[in-house]
């Protein structure tokens, strides 16, 4: 995997994966709530990976965080960006925004969370 970008950053592959193949194990320190860098992967458990930071919200993902790993969705070509759905993985979100291709809400699946 690899980062690219100077101001909106994003993880992208640097090889080729097939549907279902583990990407990667997310790994760091884990906290009970989310913060703007977090992947939820377990009830009260948010991981802070060095390269997850880096994923970005689609709701075409290629990617699901599925057993604390990244797990293609679909075949992906190298130089591809790896992204998943906040919505379907995050049950709170520290900080919800607005997409701005759909202009849809990405809040994760409740709804009362408020970036401060």
């Amino acid at each position: 995997m690899k980062i690219l970008g100077d101001h909106n950053k994003g993880l992208f592959s640097d090889k080729k994966h097939k549907k279902g193949n583990i990407i990667h194990k997310l790994m760091g320190p884990i906290y009970e709530k989310p913060s703007q860098t977090t992947i939820e992967i377990g009830t009260n458990a948010h991981v802070d990976d060095e390269y997850g930071v880096y994923m970005n919200h689609s709701f075409s993902p290629n990617c699901i965080i599925k057993e604390g790993c990244i797990v293609a969705l679909c075949d992906i070509d190298e130089n591809n960006e790896l992204t998943f759905n906040y919505n379907v993985n995050e049950t709170l979100m520290a900080c919800p925004f607005v997409d701005n291709v759909t202009n849809d809400n990405v809040s994760g699946k409740e709804l009362n969370y408020i970036c401060s």
